[in-house]
């Protein structure tokens, strides 16, 4: 005859019990402290107060009314720049077209001297690349990021999160709820996070602005 007992919370050993406690603590610390982060690096892209969709989607995807570069220097990286005035320089040549001449003779200094050292993909590899034009190009015209950027960003955040949801279900898992409910509890997360992935989140206007 088949074994049908299961392990629950109270089965397991006092140092397991700890071990899972501190864990969940932590991560839940993690998690609010990811959620602060979204906030005070995301707010306000979209020009209003507060955080939104929107927000999240222009800073990871872009947007069909503003570049993701022009968005950048304009809100969470403006203090990057050591010279305010390279604002202006670096939004008046998105402004005329973002051409490799303006970009060579104007922009490279300014991104290789406040830029490059956190937007090279040596070092970090899900940030656009703003060490040379093709990189930058990607993100310095109107409309969502390019499919091999899109690719980059999705397979890092995939492993991550579906990484925290196994080792929070193995828990979940010890509790004793009803079997059908725990099933589809264990399911959704992941099935929101593969739904969450899409190739074009924003609706595509005509209205284009820096």
């Amino acid at each position: 005859m088949a074994d049908n007992t299961y392990t629950r919370f109270k089965d397991i050993s006092i140092s397991e019990r700890i071990l899972n406690t501190v864990f969940l603590l932590t991560i839940g610390l993690g998690y609010l402290a990811a959620l602060a982060n979204m906030y005070y690096t995301h707010q306000g892209l979209d020009g209003k107060a507060g955080l939104s969709v929107e927000d999240v989607v222009i800073s990871y995807y872009g947007s069909s009314k503003q570049s993701r570069l022009g968005t950048a220097v304009k809100g969470i990286m403006a203090s990057n720049l050591k010279i305010k005035s390279d604002q202006d320089v670096i939004l008046e040549w998105i402004h005329a077209g973002a051409d490799e001449e303006g970009y060579n003779q104007n922009i490279a200094p300014i991104l290789n001297r406040d830029c490059i050292m956190c937007h090279t993909p040596s070092i970090n590899p899900s940030l656009p690349n703003l060490t040379n034009y093709t990189g930058v190009s990607e993100v310095s015209h109107a409309g969502g990021a390019t499919i091999p950027t899109l690719i980059r960003i999705s397979h890092i955040h995939l492993f991550g999160i579906a990484f925290i949801l196994f080792f929070i279900g193995k828990i979940f898992l010890l509790c004793e709820i009803n079997i059908y409910v725990k099933r589809v509890a264990m399911v959704v997360p992941f099935a929101a996070m593969l739904l969450d992935v899409k190739v074009d989140p924003i609706v595509q206007t005509n209205n284009v602005l820096i």
